[in-house]
């Protein structure tokens, strides 16, 4: 733990704490049985962020919690609060652990449930986004192990993000936890109000300790949404345990009139006492609660009849009673979506401008849910730049994979991108968004087929990602060692061919590709292959030499002489020379490049001797230049 003084905005020196020379400890926000929660500033990559702080009482706890902490830090879902870092401290002579997770603003479920019993469809919505992060969670082997209202997050932004994997547990890849849920010390980890059955006997007579019990605390959480009460509300703890062990539940339309039938039958399976009894994983719960929802939804509002007007009397004017344009053959849904196709297929200079609006327009005519106005709202996201396009699809792919579905075209692309961008050129360590990359190429090439665009790109994000690992993304030509090379050549390397199949020449993409493969070829001494790849790359050795950039113009050309072609190089220096002095700092370029020249002029001497001709070299003879 480092201090560092900083001027706040009213003169007064103040004493901030620092995490490990980087995260300045800013405003407590909070404490709870796990420590303390701060607003920090991370000074790495100048972000906002959440850091706990704890206090483990053994060793093992100290293991425990950086175990669990990596599991949870791995997971990569837009309703699980991401997990940046973890490690060791100390602090006011006490040893610490802390972990930094992204900052969120908005209220917890149990802030919420404070307030009273929310509307149905909000109810039924954030248990559905529970359900879709438990199921990713389970899919990679994690029991979360302490749902409750306090751990789920509704953000300022209408996302919810589900928190405090901190006593996650890892199992088999079905999610089966071969451990009893005890500490060490005989504890068992948890909320009492929410646990399974089996986690109160800590998985006796061979019940397993899985995702299910997940699944029974989701059960306890949304009969508290929907009814304003828990399921077992017992104060005393052998009571409570009684309850949950062998008292029926009570069905939530038994304690709020008007709840439907298939919501009282979702809630007792997930509430059942036998984990095989429940429903089979998280994506059944998140089918059949979408399921309600869309069931529970207003009918369209029918227009007045008017009433008959008298002989000889004018009419009064009609009263506007608005109408929800469902039906697929409606006048106004028809000609609201040949809106949306006209401005996809012009592509006018305002497009985003127009589809916001378009999207405004199908808001108040459909509603926000309707598939047409969230493919409304995914074309303008993903035409919109810079980190607002990843704002945006943070914030519509939920609704995007409620409304259309996991695997429509539109949600594959928007996942695509965002999950890309994020693994690719994010914070943290891109390896954890592996898993969902990986479905994503696999949903891709289903929807799109192998060499489309999308199933290409996705690709190129998943090497990106698992190349990259912890370190930042490399921006700078001198930015990777020959370790780091030969690792980007192993997962870029074989996408290659399939990018030169299926991409133009002048596809971003593959330029990318091309520029950090010929890097790489260069770093580890395979000058023949990073000169196939810079010929590709700078066809037009002139312009380069003359307008490029001159430390790449500089290893281009050497590499292509060094390579075997020497005379193709130093046609090119001499301009490249003759520039170097008009530009500020770079003396030392202009020695290694007269150096360079020499080297070569002597090697095009030897080979015209031992050629017995003035032509070309072997390279530029093989590209036909």
């Amino acid at each position: 733990m480092l201090c560092r003084i900083d001027l706040g905005v009213t003169g007064a020196w103040q004493v901030r704490e620092v995490i490990e020379d980087r995260y300045a400890l800013a405003e407590l926000l909070g404490r709870g049985g796990f420590g303390e929660v701060w607003r920090a500033e991370d000074s790495r990559v100048g972000r906002q962020v959440a850091v706990k702080i704890g206090y483990p009482q053994t060793p093992e706890d100290t293991r425990r919690f950086e175990r669990e902490a990596s599991l949870a830090g791995n997971l990569a879902h837009p309703n699980i609060a991401t997990i940046h870092d973890f490690g060791r401290t100390e602090r006011e002579g006490r040893d610490a652990v802390y972990l930094v997770m992204e900052l969120l603003r908005g209220r917890s479920l149990a802030d919420v449930l404070e307030a009273g019993v929310p509307p149905l469809a909000d109810a039924l919505e954030w248990a559905g986004r529970i359900a879709d992060a438990l199921g990713a969670a389970h899919a990679a082997g994690i029991v979360h192990r302490d749902v409750k209202p306090a751990n789920v997050m509704v953000t300022d932004g209408g996302l919810t993000k589900v928190l405090d994997f901190g006593i996650a547990k890892a199992g088999s890849a079905a999610g089966a936890v071969t451990t009893t849920g005890l500490t060490a010390t005989g504890m068992i980890i948890g909320s009492f109000p929410y646990m399974a059955p089996e986690r109160w006997t800590g998985g006796a007579n061979g019940v397993p300790v899985d995702g299910r019990a997940d699944l029974y605390a989701l059960g306890c959480v949304l009969t508290e949404l929907l009814t304003g009460t828990r399921p077992f509300a017992a104060r005393e703890m052998h009571e409570l345990l009684a309850q949950h062990l062998t008292t029926a539940p009570p069905a939530p339309s038994s304690l709020r009139a008007g709840l439907p039938a298939a919501l009282d039958s979702l809630v007792l399976e997930l509430l059942a006492k036998d984990p095989a009894d429940r429903p089979a994983d998280a994506a059944e719960v998140s089918r059949r609660l979408a399921e309600i929802a869309r069931s529970e939804a207003p009918a369209p509002v029918p227009a007045p009849v008017p009433a008959p007007v008298p002989a000889g009397s004018f009419p009064p004017p009609p009263s506007y009673a608005p109408t929800v344009h469902t039906a697929a053959a409606d006048p106004v849904r028809a000609m609201l979506e040949r809106r949306l196709t006209q401005l996809l297929e012009d592509e006018p200079a305002d497009v985003v401008q127009r589809l916001r609006m378009l999207t405004d327009d199908l808001t108040e005519e459909l509603g926000a849910q309707d598939a047409l106005t969230v493919r409304a709202a995914y074309h303008r996201a993903m035409r919109v730049a810079g980190p607002s396009r990843t704002i945006d699809l943070e914030r519509l792919l939920p609704r995007m994979v409620r409304v259309l579905g996991l695997e429509h075209p539109d949600t594959v692309t928007g996942r695509a991108a965002w999950v890309g961008e994020a693994a690719a050129f994010g914070p943290g360590d891109g390896r954890r968004h592996e898993q969902e990359l990986r479905e994503i190429v696999e949903q891709a090439t289903r929807a799109f087929g192998t060499h489309d665009l999308v199933t290409l790109t996705a690709r190129y994000h998943l090497a990106s990602a698992m190349h990259r690992g912890a370190h930042a993304r490399d921006g700078q030509w001198d930015a990777r060692s020959r370790e780091r090379a030969l690792s980007e050549r192993a997962w870029l390397g074989p996408l290659l061919p399939d990018l030169e199949w299926a991409l133009t020449a002048d596809s971003p993409v593959l330029l990318d590709v091309r520029r950090r493969l010929a890097h790489d070829a260069w770093l580890v001494g395979d000058t023949a292959g990073a000169a196939l790849l810079y010929w590709r790359l700078f066809p037009n050795l002139a312009e380069l030499a003359e307008r490029g950039d001159p430390e790449v113009a500089h290893r281009v050309l050497r590499t292509i002489g060094e390579a075997g072609d020497p005379a193709a190089a130093l046609a090119h220096l001499n301009p490249l020379l003759r520039r170097i002095p008009f530009i500020p700092g770079k003396q030392d370029l202009a020695q290694e490049v007269s150096d360079t020249r020499a080297d070569f002029r002597r090697a095009v001497r030897e080979q015209r001797r031992a050629e017995g001709t003035g032509g070309a070299g072997g390279l530029s003879r093989l590209f036909g230049r």
